[in-house]
């Protein structure tokens, strides 16, 4: 009988965190190379050197519960977002992005860039139906040049399905 609870108490939990991940970040990304952008100047991701020449990509985009509330509808609302997929990650490294030589410090959810396993970058996101950007060191806060195209692409990557997401 006890058998059983334990086992079943497991299988609650394992459940619990397949579709709630619990997120592990024991390391952060070295500085990168300072860009001087210039305001309203348009860039896109793959103009960031860290990101030129990387191979192997996958992006995971981490959800707070708060931002999760105020997503735009079409952008599944799971904890953790990863996309694997190529011609997905290269339409987004292809998005126009405007430097506004601001920053914004209520961003909370993360989208980071592995290639070939190691973080090569990271970046505060906001996917507010108000309000879509990037926040980081490099960028300051950035915005998309054509939110649908953001919103459509990252409605495409899928839920994460593992119950631990290490970030190393």
């Amino acid at each position: 009988m006890t058998k059983k609870i334990i086992l079943s108490l497991l299988l609650l939990i394992l459940g619990y965190f397949i579709y709630n991940p619990l997120i592990l970040s024991p390391a952060n990304i070295e500085d990168p190379e300072p860009i001087n952008f210039k305001r309203d100047q348009i860039f896109k991701l793959k103009d960031i050197p860290e990101l030129k020449s990387s191979r192997n990509m996958v992006v995971y985009i981490t959800l707070t519960p708060e931002d999760r509330k105020n997503l735009n509808q079409i952008i599944p609302k799971w904890k953790v977002l990863k996309s694997d997929n190529t011609a997905l990650i290269h339409d987004l490294l292809n998005c126009d992005f405007r430097y506004n030589n601001s920053d914004v410090s209520t961003t909370q959810s993360m989208m980071y860039i592995y290639s070939n396993n190691t973080l090569v970058f990271e970046s505060e996101i906001s996917l507010d139906k108000n309000s879509l950007g990037l926040q980081n060191r490099l960028t300051g806060w950035a915005t998309p040049l054509d939110n649908n195209r953001l919103i459509t692409i990252i409605s495409q990557f899928d839920r994460y399905k593992l119950p631990v997401l290490i970030l190393k």
